[in-house]
């Protein structure tokens, strides 16, 4: 039987019929098996096991959900500040850290992209709109999810140029009012929107793969979106042969 690699992906607490439950989005593990995983659910509740679950894993996928409490890049919360939820924040900011420590390649998607930079040192813009001195498009979109609606510049030289391309225009969903502000030493900006928010990020040894939009909600109809979880296989196959 071919090896399929353990995905693990953090899961949140939903209160559903008042009962606690963690969940995770069902797209997100879709893509993951199309392209030969299995997922691996982490319960979010107690950090401090995380240590023990990223030996279950071969590779980490990073999902979207609430913002980030600002606490965990040194600020104050603003007015605009969301919904956020800190023991989320620190299994999946625990998770990230061992990841890059135990070289198990990471996907960050959306809320995902700020948890990596976070974790690696990296500040957030807490509300686009009240924190920056020039007006942004629309990051919180009207339309479906499974459309994109603004475009981004994807860095020519950089991986996710090899995974997506750079040469045409690409459109992306959005759903996000949180952003990378200072982005961590650790990464490079691989892809912007025309109003200068970062929207791709990665590592300089291609462990790392960031992007600020949802590809688990159009991987189905855009060959770019499932690319994206083609490669995170490839990568976590290639860094566990290495290991």
């Amino acid at each position: 039987m071919e090896k399929k690699f353990a995905i693990g992906i953090p899961a949140e607490i939903r209160i559903i019929k008042n009962l606690e439950r963690n969940s995770v989005n069902n797209n997100e593990v879709a893509g993951v098996i199309k392209h030969g995983g299995v997922s691996v659910l982490i319960p979010t509740r107690s950090p401090e096991l995380m240590e023990q679950y990223i030996d279950l894993i071969d590779g980490l996928l990073l999902p979207g959900g609430p913002d980030v409490a600002p606490r965990f890049y040194g600020e104050e919360p603003v007015p605009e500040l969301g919904d956020t939820d800190s023991l989320l924040d620190q299994s999946s900011i625990e998770l990230a850290k061992l990841a890059v420590e135990h070289q198990k390649p990471i996907f960050a998607i959306c809320r995902g992209i700020q948890v990596v930079n976070v974790a690696l040192g990296g500040t957030l813009y807490q509300d686009m709109a009240s924190q920056r001195n020039k007006p942004v498009l629309q990051h919180y979109q009207k339309a479906p999810m499974d459309q994109g609606t603004h475009t981004i510049s994807v860095t020519p030289d950089s991986y996710l140029a090899k995974i997506i391309g750079h040469d045409e225009t690409i459109y992306v969903n959005s759903h996000h009012h949180e952003a990378v502000k200072a982005i961590s030493p650790e990464l490079k900006i691989s892809a912007l929107a025309k109003d200068g928010i970062i929207e791709g990020v990665e590592s300089a040894d291609d462990l790392i793969v960031g992007v600020q939009w949802h590809p688990e909600a159009m991987y189905q109809t855009d060959e770019k979106q499932d690319a994206l979880f083609a490669d995170f296989m490839k990568r976590v196959e290639k860094f566990a042969e290495a290991d």
